[in-house]
């Protein structure tokens, strides 16, 4: 019998809104060099309309990407009345165990609770440490770029 050996092909779902969609390409080129397949997936406002009408599931694309991925990167927008279902997806991606990294447009530093708790990395659209927050590194930048030292980072998966 022959023995075929199956290689690892490393996903990543990136996840945008419509304020932060300009910006994917560069996060999406940054993924490819790091070696992973990257799924696409725009959050719409009506998903979050129909969030907060109670039908709490997320869209089958959403967590078809999520799901399928080792590494899970949000784009949010600098507005946070504009983050959709980013929330809700993070908490996903935590609760199946993948990577989450938030990239953050403009001066924001006020983020869902899933990611101020659970989030690898916080970076600013445009920076120049994301190949080191694909590769594991947990950098968390200010408005400025600058690093935030003080951060306790406790990351606590329940099983």
């Amino acid at each position: 019998m022959e023995q075929v050996e199956l290689s690892e092909e490393k996903r990543a779902c990136l996840v945008y809104v419509t304020a932060t969609e300009a910006g994917r390409h560069k996060v999406r080129a940054g993924l490819e060099g790091s070696g992973y397949t990257v799924c696409e997936v725009k959050v719409e406002n009506d998903a979050a309309i129909a969030a907060q009408a109670g039908e709490t599931e997320l869209p089958a694309a959403l967590v078809a990407c999520i799901s399928g991925s080792s590494l899970c990167v949000f784009l949010l927008p600098e507005m946070e009345n504009e983050d959709c279902i980013l929330g809700d997806a993070a908490g996903l991606s935590n609760q199946l165990g993948k990577r989450t990294i938030g990239i953050v447009a403009g001066a924001r530093m006020k983020y869902p609770p899933t990611f101020e708790d659970q989030a690898e990395s916080m970076l600013r659209l445009g920076s120049e440490r994301l190949a080191d927050a694909i590769s594991g590194a947990e950098i968390w930048e200010k408005p400025d770029r600058s690093i935030v030292s003080d951060r306790a980072t406790v990351h606590i998966r329940c099983q």
